[in-house]
């Protein structure tokens, strides 16, 4: 197979039932997908771990402004036993134009190739970008908006994800569990819009 067109894709333990998607406190059974240098990630791998997803795309302008955040998270917490996952979820974006663009833009955290869009519709992510913070029991406990801010540095941020993880880390409920996600929609294969 072309390793352009490598995916190693195996959703065989998500606790959610069929047509439905994640709902906070529900358990994460393990993914497998590859990075964008053909490395595979499983949740299973970040067993003990918080793990964030982050769906991003190249094309969409507001997922482009959080990549700075996505590795101010990661510089953050990394050393907290924290993980930043990007996933592109994306139909309209190949595996090659992905790994071209985020070499491009320099991307410091991996980005998951979800070709298929099986781990979005899952989860639920509708939007680059949409946040997905698994604790280390693999229980989802925050879905949404990274923060409330389109643009880096904007006045009265709300930072929705550090807030839910520094809760995750001192054993305390996410104050703020839930929240909706904007950006651009993402393009899922087999669904009309």
């Amino acid at each position: 197979m072309p390793r352009s067109v490598f995916l190693v894709l195996s959703l065989w333990a998500i606790r959610v039932p069929q047509g439905r998607t994640a709902e906070i406190g529900s358990e994460i059974g393990n993914f497998t997908l590859q990075d964008i240098s053909g490395t595979a990630h499983s949740l299973q791998h970040y067993s003990g771990k918080i793990v964030i997803l982050v769906f991003w795309s190249f094309k969409c302008p507001v997922s482009l402004a959080y990549d700075d955040r996505m590795k101010t998270l990661q510089d953050k917490y990394g050393d907290q036993k924290v993980v930043v996952l990007g996933v592109a979820s994306a139909a309209n974006e190949s595996p090659a134009e992905i790994r071209a663009n985020a070499a491009n833009l320099n991307l410091e955290v991996p980005v998951l190739l979800d070709s298929e869009g099986d781990l979005a519709k899952e989860l639920g992510a509708s939007h680059t970008p949409s946040v997905f913070i698994i604790d280390s029991a693999r229980a989802l406990r925050y879905k949404g908006a990274l923060d409330n801010n389109k643009k880096e540095r904007e006045g009265g941020r709300t930072a929705y994800a550090e807030d839910a993880i520094d809760a995750i880390l001192a054993g305390r409920p996410v104050p703020v569990p839930e929240t909706k996600p904007f950006g651009c929609s993402i393009k899922m294969r087999g669904i009309k819009e």
